[in-house]
């Protein structure tokens, strides 16, 4: 299991480099990750970079040996003078990447015994972290969906972005040297600060139509959000009560997740305010190579039927393929995130994000923030992109080409470490109970 690693390097397997270093270049290899044998050696890289711990089972703050109390590993090894090995946050942060490794091929029961020594208690359940690549539901129409059943929090609407307004928006998102990248000094690993813009629906609906207006292509597309009649059946109190519109985005290697979180006004700060709903546009480029899902970079999304005030975990879930040119929209009080893509996969994994809010504070400041106005003058390369019209024969509001499809539906999305379903008796873990493996 996690503590007792099966492969067992030692100097001369890696080069002499230290679990530290090993630690890292698993990490590294595993977002570049191409074939199978490169997450091999991301799990031997885990296991050499564990196997130091296991010899110094008890480590400070600063990574030293103090003493081997209760170690769950081999039998204690002295350690020589300046070899200090893992610190306990190192120590956790490879066990938790080998636990997921474990997880999304098949073999989580070998991460048990390891995520209950780093105080675990449950996790996500294997049908969301080891995902279908297969979604045969995604080609069924949701109206082909029993009628019976409590409709979901969530929608996906295939076809929803034209080709013209696909490719403008890769070309501001798709490459990870584009100015809005790099003018906002993002980064995946370690997360940059979110940052994000908000536009006045009533400024963008004054000035709209064919990309003409002060907001260009990007309040054209908000709009076409709003007026979508699939949108607009599913969630009817967006057209009467959303006053703006919040954006933002994000572009991730194929391994890389997001949490699960609640969207909120400014992170949350000063108390938890959701949108009316949130959509995530789908940029990422297919790899055709391969075949069904497995040609998307990036794992799926994932929409739960847990609310900020509920004291019991999720029950339901429904997933989103990264399909291009696709629409989810949900509403905005539900939990959700995204699962990292296992295996291996090129690319990227690239989303375009739009809340929209009944009321949102915009806020004024330099450097990149939360919930920033959209620039007015002298618009950065990223902006003048975005609002730039699309050619004349474009129409952000024609819907002809969108069709909803049924996301996946899980029934379970935590569970017990030994695979079991988390029951409503079980209570509600904390937050650092709960292993999500990103």
């Amino acid at each position: 299991h996690l503590l007792h690693p099966t492969i067992m390097a030692d100097s001369s397997t890696t080069g002499g480099i230290s679990p530290v270093e090993a630690l890292g270049a698993a990490r590294k290899l595993w977002l570049t990750a191409t074939c199978q044998s490169d997450l091999d050696e991301v799990e031997r890289l885990y296991r050499y970079a564990l196997s130091s711990k296991t010899q110094h089972s008890n480590i400070d703050g600063d990574g030293c040996d103090v003493k081997n109390s209760d170690s769950d590993g081999p039998s204690e090894k002295k350690s020589k003078s300046g070899d200090c090995g893992l610190n306990r946050s190192q120590f956790n942060q490879a066990g938790e990447k080998l636990a997921l490794l474990l997880c999304q091929s098949g073999r989580c029961q070998k991460a048990k015994k390891g995520l209950d020594s780093m105080g675990f208690t449950c996790r996500l359940a294997k049908q969301v972290l080891d995902y279908p690549h297969d979604d045969n539901n995604s080609d069924r129409n949701v109206n082909a969906a029993a009628s019976s059943e409590k409709r979901p929090p969530c929608q996906i609407v295939d076809g929803f972005l034209s080709q013209l307004e696909l490719e403008r928006l890769r070309l501001v998102f798709e490459s990870t040297t584009s100015s809005y990248w790099t003018e906002h000094n993002y980064a995946v690993e370690p997360p940059s600060p979110y940052f994000s813009y908000v536009l006045p629906l009533e400024e963008i609906r004054s000035t709209a139509g064919n990309g003409k207006g002060q907001f260009g292509f990007i309040g054209d597309l908000m709009q076409k959000i709003m007026s979508c009649p699939l949108v607009n059946e599913k969630f009817p109190k967006l057209q009467s009560k959303a006053k703006f519109v919040e954006f933002w985005a994000h572009n991730r290697p194929h391994a890389s997740g997001h949490q699960m979180h609640f969207d909120s006004d400014d992170e949350g700060r000063g108390g938890i305010r959701n949108p009316i709903i949130s959509t995530i546009l789908y940029l990422t480029a297919e790899d055709t190579t391969m075949n069904g899902n497995d040609k998307f970079t990036g794992g799926p999304s994932l929409v739960t039927n847990q609310k900020l005030t509920d004291i019991r975990l999720a029950t339901q879930g429904w997933m989103a393929h990264p399909k291009p040119q696709r629409l989810v929209a949900f509403d905005g009080r539900y939990l959700h995130g995204v699962v990292p893509g296992k295996g291996f996969q090129k690319g990227r994994r690239v989303t375009l994000m739009m809340a929209f809010w009944e009321d949102i504070q915009i806020r004024e400041g330099t450097g990149p923030g939360s919930a920033r106005p959209f620039p007015n003058s002298s618009l950065p390369e990223w902006a003048s992109q975005l609002v730039a019209p699309l050619d004349e024969d474009s129409n952000c509001n024609n819907h002809e080409s969108c069709v909803e499809t049924e996301p996946i539906k899980l029934n379970t999305i935590y569970g017990t470490l030994d695979g079991k379903a988390w029951k409503r008796g079980m209570g509600m873990p904390s937050y650092d109970q709960v292993f999500q493996g990103f």
